[in-house]
């Protein structure tokens, strides 16, 4: 397979590069052709299975994994243009597909935050086309799974739509071609990318290492944009169904030992730490967090844990609430690096 359809990924925002303690497994435990796997904890991306499907960029909360050849920008002028007129057919490859559509790597590269966009645009019909034997038919759950939050999500703001998966005819046998094109990635050398997605990979690399350590992705950007937009259309105030799609960090008290480590790996800086006058306070701003569960795989005390917010309001960007507030524990230190530096026994060093 040509290399402009497989992701990039983008180690630095990948949360198992971040700390050793994550369990991340969204990428993996989606990837059809098991191109993306653990090993020793780390996660590793073998090229020559990856048919560019896509899955992997639509999962990953950090937006760890990126398509060079099939942009966020041109996916988002492609509905811009569409949803106005009110219905929109996003239609997988070989899918048969007739008049006019999105093409899509795959209608699994389509995310929650995307479909809300289309919503938010003005499409009141959607219409996802598949074709029989393709990777879509096989993971066909997940899409049905997105469709239903966004059907949540529309049903508690009072706003028309209608949204279903259709299956398609295609002139060839997805599945038969499948087959193939696989056996012709393993058997046959890699044909080297085009000089548009090499230029776009260099471009994304050098923004990778310009952007900041701590950066709230892109997809989380785009759901917060589409949410608002879509409260703003329904007039309603709060909706706390649909809200209990979305996680947020809840912090026990009693088994908090006020280490800070949480704040300090947040990649979202969803999670912030104050210390004035000997009392800590913990700071969320829940707009920012992505549900990576980070927080709770590297607390120690577990006392970290993912609840659902209670209004949709909840997650929106608004001046961070206290999460947690206590005077200064004993067993605290100034920084997660004397924390760790205790838990060693040895000197702890930033770099």
């Amino acid at each position: 397979m040509h290399d402009d359809a497989k992701p990039l990924l983008a180690g630095r925002r990948c949360l198992r590069t971040r700390h050793i303690s994550s369990t991340c497994t969204a990428c993996v435990d989606i990837c059809p052709e098991e191109a993306l796997v653990l090993k020793e904890k780390r996660l590793l991306f073998a090229a020559s299975r990856c048919t560019g499907c896509g899955a992997c960029t639509s999962v990953c909360p950090e937006d760890a994994l990126i398509a060079p050849a099939f942009t966020s920008k041109a996916l988002e002028d492609a509905l811009r243009r569409e949803a106005p007129q009110g219905r929109i057919v996003f239609a997988a490859p070989n899918a048969g597909a007739t008049g006019k559509k999105i093409l899509l790597p795959s209608l699994l590269h389509l995310s929650v935050d995307w479909i809300l966009l289309a919503v938010a645009l003005g499409a009141k019909e959607i219409g996802l086309l598949y074709a029989p034997g393709s990777v879509d038919e096989e993971k066909l759950s997940v899409i049905t799974n997105r469709i239903e939050i966004v059907r949540k999500i529309c049903a508690e703001l009072h706003l028309p739509l209608e949204l279903e998966t259709l299956r398609g005819a295609p002139k060839v046998d997805a599945g038969r071609r499948r087959f193939f094109s696989r056996l012709g990635a393993a058997l046959e050398p890699r044909e080297a990318s085009s000089p548009q997605t090499q230029e776009a990979r260099s471009r994304i690399a050098k923004t990778l290492l310009e952007e900041p350590f701590v950066r709230v992705p892109d997809s989380r950007l785009r759901l917060i944009h589409a949410l608002k937009r879509l409260l703003e259309k329904s007039g309603k105030a709060d909706s706390r169904e649909a809200a209990k799609l979305f996680s947020a960090p809840r912090i026990d008290a009693a088994k908090c030992s006020g280490c800070a480590l949480c704040p300090a790996v947040s990649p979202t800086g969803a999670l912030q730490s104050q210390g004035e006058g000997g009392t800590l306070r913990l700071l969320l701003n829940a707009g920012a967090c992505t549900g990576c569960r980070l927080c709770a795989d590297i607390c120690f005390m577990n006392a970290v844990t993912l609840y659902e917010a209670a209004s949709l309001e909840e997650i929106f960007p608004t001046p961070a609430k206290t999460l947690f507030s206590r005077k200064n524990d004993p067993r605290a230190f100034d920084t997660w690096e004397d924390k760790l530096s205790g838990l060693i026994n040895a000197p702890v060093y930033r770099t």
